[in-house]
């Protein structure tokens, strides 16, 4: 396993990832990333990433703020799951970010397991956003310091 910043020649793994994701879900709204939207993310976004050997277990896009980094995409290939990749790469991102940044997210409220995960890594929820998404569903927000 390695954890590293990704770059731009990264893309095609991501996107190929994402599609990974959809693949084995379907175009669920607790993870549904078309094409555009994820181009967009990607073009302005900073990401690390996980790998098991040269494949992309995982990845995490984020935007660097004067007092957070604002994650907006979270992504583990179904492949790679269950290994506690997304833990690690996650304990890298809070070792990375210093100590005067905190992390922000949200998560739509049916994808319980992001959730748990999120909570194990000490993330607190601190607001909810009723109606945030496409399907009517609840975003929640969460917080580390």
């Amino acid at each position: 396993m390695d954890i590293r910043i990704l770059q731009g020649s990264d893309k095609p793994a991501m996107r190929a990832l994402v599609e990974a994701v959809h693949s084995d879900q379907g175009l669920l709204p607790q993870f549904y990333w078309p094409a555009d939207l994820l181009g967009a993310e990607l073009a302005t976004a900073e990401a690390f990433g996980v790998f098991e050997g040269e494949d992309l277990a995982g990845f995490v896009l984020y935007r660097d703020l004067p007092d957070a980094w604002e994650i907006s995409l979270v992504a583990s290939h179904p492949r790679f799951r269950r290994r506690g990749y997304m833990e690690r790469l996650f304990a890298y991102m809070v070792a990375a970010k210093g100590q005067d940044k905190q992390l922000w997210l949200e998560v739509h409220e049916e994808n319980v397991s992001a959730q748990k995960l999120y909570e194990k890594l000490g993330f607190k929820e601190v607001r909810r956003r009723p109606r945030y998404y496409g399907d009517g569903a609840t975003a929640i927000l969460y917080s580390l310091a």
